[in-house]
Parts: C-alpha cells; sequence; structure tokens
C-alpha cells in the first residue's frame, strides 16, 4: 500500500487563490482551510517577556503584529505530495509559505 502523508500548507491570506490553484493542477479535490494570525519567530523574540505576562498586552500584540494566515490541509500519497511541493516550488516562488508532511500510520473511519 503507498505511504501516505497529511499535508499542511501555511501560507498568507492573501495567497489563498495561488495555493488553492496548486492544488487543483495536482488533481486534490478534497481539503481543509483554517485562519489564523501568526507572529514569526523573529518578531516574537523581540517581544519583551514583561508584555507576555499580560494577557491583554498578549492581545494587543497579536492584533498589531501577527500576519494573516491560511493553513491548508489534505491527506495524500507521497507521490502525489512531491508534485504538490514542486508546483509550490515553481508557482509561488517569490511567496512565504511552509509545507509539513506528517507520516500517516492509520486511518480509521467509523460511520453510524
Amino acid at each position: 500500500m503507498p505511504k501516505r502523508v497529511l499535508l499542511k500548507l501555511f501560507i498568507e491570506e492573501k495567497n489563498i487563490n495561488k495555493a488553492i490553484n496548486i492544488m487543483t493542477m495536482a488533481k486534490i479535490s478534497g481539503f481543509f482551510l483554517h485562519k489564523y494570525r501568526g507572529i514569526s519567530a523573529d518578531k516574537f523574540k523581540t517581544l519583551k517577556k514583561e508584555d507576555l505576562e499580560d494577557i491583554n498586552k498578549i492581545y494587543e500584540i497579536i492584533n498589531k503584529e501577527s500576519d494573516k494566515a491560511v493553513v491548508i490541509g489534505t491527506v495524500v500519497k507521497e507521490e502525489k505530495a512531491k508534485r504538490i511541493e514542486e508546483l509550490l516550488k515553481e508557482k509561488m516562488l517569490n511567496e512565504r509559505w511552509t509545507l509539513i508532511k506528517i507520516p500517516i500510520l492509520k486511518v480509521k473511519v467509523h460511520r453510524v
């Protein structure tokens, strides 16, 4: 049986159309999306310890400093994951993105 991976693609919100087009080019028809706000490691390092101890300050920092982003997830065969990565390198060459591949050991679906 071919190995499958959970593919998670983290992109800036402004690039969601490009990412979905890449999924379509790779013949992916099922995926999930989550919108979130993220702070890069470089920005996080500049925060003061005192700021992180005040919950109101944390919300203020998130609102001001974080970037709008989306994570797209899908389960695919390893070969398809490689194709998606190739398309990302080609079509989103000048954009920020992060791709994570997590091996799937087992899938169990319970239907009622």
